[in-house]
């Protein structure tokens, strides 16, 4: 009797303990840039100078403008979380241009340019897309078969110390492709420090595009599978709307005509 009345305890204890490991999520479908969907730490602010800015699509998802120089825009948080010995960065992307230049930010991890200790991020670099570090990872994959307009999953993801795996998949893809991976070189990619969306290391390159349904774990045990399956998570169109009221509405119709 007693095991049985602990089940419950520890049932909650489980659900709590796996989803402690989720530290951030940035869902833009409530209007909101800054807020963590999942606690009062990792809290965004915006940089926004000139007349760039980072605004709200009609879907939910984040417009990035992807301008630089005295002109930019990203989002940032602001207090130094330090290493991690794992983690999970989780994005979704899509733009109309993936040759927009060199070192174009999609994410980064720091500031203060490619010298600073343990930095790193993933950027649009001519026909590719990469992910590098300042402690030697390098993993690089060509986007000349990517579609425009079109949303992809990207996955960074630090298994143990001197082991990494970058992972880009379009949306609809059945299972997450491999870019490719660094282990065995004894490189340690580096931490969480910050989270900076939209912007490199240097803060001098940022890529225009849409972002939406960022998720942070401080593991790396998260299925990537379900994190692609659940997609950018948009506001569907109001026709969509419309359409699936309409449906929902003949269907209580017909079933009320076969009573």
């Amino acid at each position: 009797m007693k095991l049985f009345g602990l089940l419950p305890a520890l049932l909650f204890a489980t659900i709590v303990e796996s989803r402690g490991a989720l530290i951030a999520h940035y869902d833009f479908t409530d209007g909101d840039l800054l807020d963590n969907e999942v606690g009062s730490s990792f809290q965004l602010s915006k940089v926004a100078t000139g007349v760039a800015d980072v605004t709200i699509n009609s879907d939910g998802s984040a417009n990035f403008p992807g301008t630089g120089g005295s002109n930019k825009a990203y989002l940032e948080t602001t207090t130094d979380n330090g290493g991690e010995p794992s983690f999970t960065v989780s994005f979704w992307f899509k733009t109309l241009d993936f040759t927009q230049g060199s070192f174009q930010g999609l994410f980064s991890n720091n500031s203060g340019g490619s010298g600073t200790s343990f930095s790193w991020q993933v950027d649009l670099n001519g026909s590719d897309i990469r992910l590098v570090s300042q402690q030697g990872v390098a993993i690089t994959g060509s986007t000349a078969g990517y579609l425009t307009d079109t949303w992809y999953h990207v996955v960074v993801r630090k298994v143990a110390t001197a082991e990494t795996e970058f992972y880009v998949s379009q949306l609809g893809a059945g299972s997450v492709s491999l870019v490719g991976e660094d282990k065995g070189n004894g490189q340690n990619i580096g931490g969480l420090q910050f989270l900076r969306l939209g912007v490199n290391r240097a803060d001098d390159s940022l890529a225009q595009m849409d972002m939406s349904n960022v998720k942070v774990y401080d593991d790396a045990s998260v299925d990537l599978g379900v994190l692609l399956a659940e997609g950018p998570q948009l506001i569907p169109e109001p026709s969509s709307v419309l359409f699936l009221a309409g449906g929902l509405v003949m269907g209580g119709m017909y079933r009320r005509r076969q009573r």
